[in-house]
């Protein structure tokens, strides 16, 4: 259940991204999830939070590559600890910044994504003895 209601979140994220991303082409900014504006700037706290979370994963992996052994990962893991890391961030920027609770609603989508994510991409250890 939970990696099918994974596949259709990010399904639907990769979709609103690249709707994203050839809005911004045509001249049209939108931040999520459906905020449209035309050239405007996208709220400084989003946009803090997103550049935190990126330095938290490359953190993340930094440590993971020096100090323990390299594993593959699949990309539902990499994006569950994206996710995860921008959850926190946007935790914490939110709330340092002050911002009004109904900006909260993000970080709660984020928060239930990253529990949908977390359980669609752990590793199942199997039991050849039982």
């Amino acid at each position: 259940m939970a990696r099918i209601l994974s596949k259709l979140i990010v399904g639907l994220l990769a979709l609103w991204a690249i709707s994203a991303f050839i809005a911004e082409i045509m001249g049209v900014s939108i931040y999520f999830p459906f905020n449209i504006v035309e050239r405007q700037e996208i709220p400084y706290h989003r946009l803090n939070a997103l550049r935190l979370s990126i330095f938290l994963t490359f953190a993340y992996f930094g440590v993971r590559y020096i100090f323990f052994q390299s594993d593959k990962m699949y990309p539902i893991q990499f994006l569950d600890i994206y996710i995860k890391n921008f959850t926190l961030s946007a935790m914490f920027v939110f709330y340092s910044m002050n911002v009004e609770y109904r900006e909260y609603y993000f970080v709660l989508f984020f928060l239930i994504v990253s529990i949908i994510l977390h359980f669609a991409a752990r590793r199942k250890v199997r039991s050849y003895f039982n």
